[in-house]
């Protein structure tokens, strides 16, 4: 049987992928003060590469905040499950952060951590149709484009 190119570059990917996916759900970066738990990484579900815009109360864009995080998933859930919805989580993520702006108030450089989380909670719980599916956000890194003119 002869492998064509085009299955031998989707097997270095996929390989690549699962090389490196356990390496990317082990943030937060050093110096950022917090502790990870392994079993806590494992119940988990992690969000890289999320781009919140920051906009004023007339809803013109002010910046883009770019958040990677980790949602817990609650006890007695199989994150497997949740893991597969992925891409419909981050979909409703990125809906609730252009319904709402995540901003601290009166800053729109900072990402106000307890709003955020709460309305993509919500969103992510929505997104999977059940109730404490997932139970906490944790932001993992956090920054901003400085301020869109």
């Amino acid at each position: 049987m002869a492998i064509s190119r085009r299955s031998l570059f989707a097997l270095f990917i996929a390989t690549a992928v699962i090389a490196v996916a356990p390496a990317r759900a082990n943030p937060p970066a050093e110096g950022e003060g917090a502790k990870v738990d392994d079993q806590e990484v494992a119940r988990s579900l992690t969000l890289d590469g999320l781009v919140f815009p920051v906009f004023n109360e007339k809803g013109a864009l002010k910046n883009y905040l770019f958040v990677s995080a980790r949602m817990l998933v609650g006890p007695g859930k199989d994150p497997w499950k949740y893991r597969e919805k992925g891409h419909f989580i981050r979909d409703a993520l990125i809906r609730a952060s252009h319904r709402t702006s995540f901003n601290l108030k009166g800053d729109v450089n900072k990402l106000d951590e307890k709003l955020a989380a709460a309305e993509c909670l919500k969103a992510a719980n929505d997104a999977v149709g059940e109730k404490d599916a997932l139970v906490s956000m944790t932001f993992t890194q956090i920054a901003s484009q400085g301020g869109v003119h």
